[in-house]
């Protein structure tokens, strides 16, 4: 079976993860399967949008899978994974067309990411979004800088630096692109966004997704700048 279910309903697109077994954890196959179901609505004027979820209601996806493929040298596993994280991002960044998150469960690392790049995340009370990477000994830049340019400076730095789950709640308080509803109303919550963004004019709605979107872009090639710079001492 799939790792990413895809069905349509009422012209819009459903990309819903299937991983439970491993975490829902963003397998090379399941970023392909992302980023082709994201082209295809690019490509489909009939179809209104793409909602993005997961099959689990408990974990949405532990980020990407750091299982290493059998026969992979260890220098190229880091760019392995980095490919997974690129592809999937300049899908949802490059797309004009309505993409909105559909959250419950816990949501970490690419998939947080990648959430807060598309255009809504509708939540229930469960979904809780994390970045664990500094406490892993990982300094993610990039990730920070996908933050602060979707929330707030002051929200990114408590995200990336304390490394803790946040509750959907607070995210949508603190000024997160978060809408909380409750879990009866997830579904319906989700669609009624999908559908609103999608009524606009799709030549205007993608030409300001552009404008929005270009500045997230800067930040995130700032960091990856900042990142490439050799440290002194």
């Amino acid at each position: 079976m799939s790792d990413l279910l895809l069905t349509q309903e009422d012209g819009i697109l459903w990309a819903s993860i299937n991983r439970a077994e491993r975490g829902g954890s963003i397998s090379r196959a399941l970023a392909d399967a992302y980023v082709a179901a994201v082209s295809r609505v690019r490509e489909d004027s009939t179809l209104k949008g793409l909602i993005w979820t997961s099959e689990s209601p408990r974990v949405f996806s532990g980020g990407v899978d750091l299982k290493t493929p059998e026969g992979m040298a260890e220098a190229e596993v880091g760019p392995y994974r980095i490919a997974i994280v690129r592809d999937m991002l300049d899908a949802t960044t490059a797309c004009p067309r309505p993409i909105v998150t559909m959250a419950r469960g816990r949501m970490l690392g690419l998939a947080f990411m990648n959430a807060l790049l598309t255009d809504r995340i509708v939540a229930d009370e469960t979904a809780s979004f994390q970045l664990p990477e500094v406490r892993i000994g990982i300094a993610s830049p990039f990730a920070a800088a996908i933050v602060e340019s979707t929330t707030s400076k002051g929200l990114a730095y408590d995200i990336c630096m304390s490394a803790r789950a946040v509750p959907a709640r607070e995210l949508e308080r603190r000024g997160g692109p978060c809408t909380l509803v409750p879990a009866d109303q997830l579904r319906e919550a989700a669609v009624e966004r999908l559908e609103t963004l999608a009524a606009m004019p799709a030549e205007a709605f993608g030409y300001m997704k552009r404008w929005f979107m270009s500045s997230r872009l800067e930040a995130m090639t700032a960091a990856l700048d900042h990142s490439r710079i050799p440290s002194r001492g």
